[in-house]
Protein backbone atom coordinates (compact mmCIF):
# COMPACT_ATOMS: atom_id res chain seq x y z
CA UNK A 1 0.00 0.00 0.00
CA UNK A 2 1.15 3.46 -0.65
CA UNK A 3 2.10 5.70 2.11
CA UNK A 4 0.95 9.27 1.56
CA UNK A 5 2.91 11.70 3.20
CA UNK A 6 2.21 15.62 3.14
CA UNK A 7 4.11 17.83 0.67
CA UNK A 8 4.17 20.83 3.34
CA UNK A 9 5.00 19.24 6.78
CA UNK A 10 5.69 15.55 5.83
CA UNK A 11 3.19 14.22 7.94
CA UNK A 12 1.97 11.03 7.39
CA UNK A 13 -2.09 11.76 9.09
CA UNK A 14 -3.50 12.29 5.46
CA UNK A 15 -7.12 11.55 4.75
CA UNK A 16 -8.77 11.60 1.80
CA UNK A 17 -10.45 15.43 1.02
CA UNK A 18 -12.81 15.05 -2.33
CA UNK A 19 -11.45 15.22 -6.07
CA UNK A 20 -10.28 17.91 -7.88
CA UNK A 21 -9.95 17.88 -11.38
CA UNK A 22 -10.39 13.59 -11.22
CA UNK A 23 -7.46 13.54 -8.99
CA UNK A 24 -7.77 12.51 -5.56
CA UNK A 25 -7.26 15.42 -2.94
CA UNK A 26 -5.62 14.86 0.55
CA UNK A 27 -5.99 16.80 3.31
CA UNK A 28 -3.20 16.88 5.85
CA UNK A 29 -4.33 16.50 9.80
CA UNK A 30 -1.57 18.09 10.71
CA UNK A 31 -1.15 21.68 8.99
CA UNK A 32 -4.29 21.51 6.86
CA UNK A 33 -2.76 21.77 3.67
CA UNK A 34 -4.31 20.07 0.37
CA UNK A 35 -2.68 18.45 -2.05
CA UNK A 36 -2.25 15.78 -4.95
CA UNK A 37 -0.02 12.97 -5.62
CA UNK A 38 2.23 14.01 -8.32
CA UNK A 39 2.11 17.90 -9.90
CA UNK A 40 1.68 17.78 -13.55
CA UNK A 41 1.50 21.44 -14.03
CA UNK A 42 4.38 22.80 -16.32
CA UNK A 43 7.32 24.37 -14.56
CA UNK A 44 9.75 27.49 -15.49
CA UNK A 45 13.46 25.68 -15.99
CA UNK A 46 16.11 27.68 -13.81
CA UNK A 47 16.95 29.56 -17.42
CA UNK A 48 14.06 30.77 -17.95
CA UNK A 49 13.40 31.71 -14.39
CA UNK A 50 16.27 33.91 -14.74
CA UNK A 51 15.38 35.12 -17.97
CA UNK A 52 11.83 36.26 -16.46
CA UNK A 53 13.51 37.74 -13.50
CA UNK A 54 15.98 39.41 -15.95
CA UNK A 55 12.79 40.88 -18.43
CA UNK A 56 10.80 42.21 -15.28
CA UNK A 57 13.83 43.60 -13.05
CA UNK A 58 15.19 45.65 -16.36
CA UNK A 59 11.84 47.28 -16.56
CA UNK A 60 11.35 45.89 -20.17
CA UNK A 61 8.60 43.23 -19.67
CA UNK A 62 5.01 43.37 -17.62
CA UNK A 63 3.71 40.06 -15.74
CA UNK A 64 1.26 39.34 -18.61
CA UNK A 65 3.56 39.75 -21.29
CA UNK A 66 6.40 37.19 -19.80
CA UNK A 67 3.20 34.70 -18.58
CA UNK A 68 2.68 34.73 -22.52
CA UNK A 69 5.92 33.91 -23.32
CA UNK A 70 6.17 31.30 -21.01
CA UNK A 71 2.56 30.13 -21.55
CA UNK A 72 1.73 30.50 -17.75
CA UNK A 73 -0.63 32.73 -15.66
CA UNK A 74 -0.01 36.41 -14.65
CA UNK A 75 -0.24 35.14 -11.25
CA UNK A 76 2.79 32.53 -11.19
CA UNK A 77 4.71 35.31 -13.11
CA UNK A 78 3.87 37.79 -9.94
CA UNK A 79 4.28 34.98 -7.39
CA UNK A 80 8.20 34.04 -9.14
CA UNK A 81 9.29 37.21 -9.08
CA UNK A 82 8.25 38.06 -5.34
CA UNK A 83 9.94 34.43 -4.45
CA UNK A 84 13.02 35.70 -5.81
CA UNK A 85 13.41 39.50 -4.30
CA UNK A 86 12.73 37.87 -0.46
CA UNK A 87 15.91 35.85 -1.37
CA UNK A 88 17.63 39.25 -2.54
CA UNK A 89 20.31 40.85 0.78
CA UNK A 90 19.04 44.01 1.66
CA UNK A 91 20.46 46.67 -0.97
CA UNK A 92 23.30 49.15 0.56
CA UNK A 93 23.09 52.59 0.19
CA UNK A 94 26.85 54.41 0.46
CA UNK A 95 27.02 57.00 2.73
CA UNK A 96 28.64 59.50 -0.14
CA UNK A 97 25.63 59.48 -1.32
CA UNK A 98 23.80 63.15 -0.54
CA UNK A 99 20.73 63.92 -3.34
CA UNK A 100 17.84 61.84 -3.59
CA UNK A 101 15.43 62.38 -6.30
CA UNK A 102 11.99 61.12 -6.36
CA UNK A 103 9.26 60.81 -9.05
CA UNK A 104 5.35 60.60 -8.17
CA UNK A 105 3.02 59.01 -11.01
CA UNK A 106 -0.56 59.61 -10.48
CA UNK A 107 -3.36 57.94 -12.19
CA UNK A 108 -7.29 59.32 -13.00
CA UNK A 109 -9.62 57.17 -14.47
CA UNK A 110 -12.46 59.97 -13.53
CA UNK A 111 -11.49 63.57 -13.05
CA UNK A 112 -11.51 64.43 -9.31
CA UNK A 113 -13.68 67.24 -7.93
CA UNK A 114 -10.84 67.93 -5.12
CA UNK A 115 -7.60 67.39 -4.68
CA UNK A 116 -5.81 65.91 -1.36
CA UNK A 117 -2.37 64.70 -0.06
CA UNK A 118 0.41 65.44 -2.12
CA UNK A 119 -1.89 65.14 -4.97
CA UNK A 120 -2.57 69.02 -5.06
CA UNK A 121 -0.02 71.95 -6.36
CA UNK A 122 3.37 72.46 -4.92
CA UNK A 123 6.26 75.57 -5.19
CA UNK A 124 9.78 74.98 -5.28
CA UNK A 125 11.61 77.34 -3.74
CA UNK A 126 15.77 77.08 -3.51
CA UNK A 127 17.27 78.50 -0.89
CA UNK A 128 21.22 78.74 -0.87
CA UNK A 129 22.33 77.60 2.40
CA UNK A 130 26.18 77.86 2.06
CA UNK A 131 28.58 77.60 -0.50
CA UNK A 132 28.15 74.77 -2.71
CA UNK A 133 25.26 73.61 -1.08
CA UNK A 134 21.78 74.09 -2.26
CA UNK A 135 18.44 73.55 -0.36
CA UNK A 136 15.15 73.22 -2.31
CA UNK A 137 11.77 73.83 0.28
CA UNK A 138 8.43 72.79 -1.35
CA UNK A 139 5.49 74.94 0.14
CA UNK A 140 2.19 73.83 -0.32
CA UNK A 141 -0.09 76.02 -3.24
CA UNK A 142 -2.58 77.94 -1.50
Amino acid sequence: MLKIICKKCSSNKVVKNGKVRSEQRYKCKECHHNFIIGDKREKLSASARALAILLYGRGKASYGFIAKLFKVSPVAVMKLIKREAEKMPEPEIDSSIKEVSFDEMWHFIEQKKTNYGSGGLWSAVEIEQSAGVLGIVLLKHS
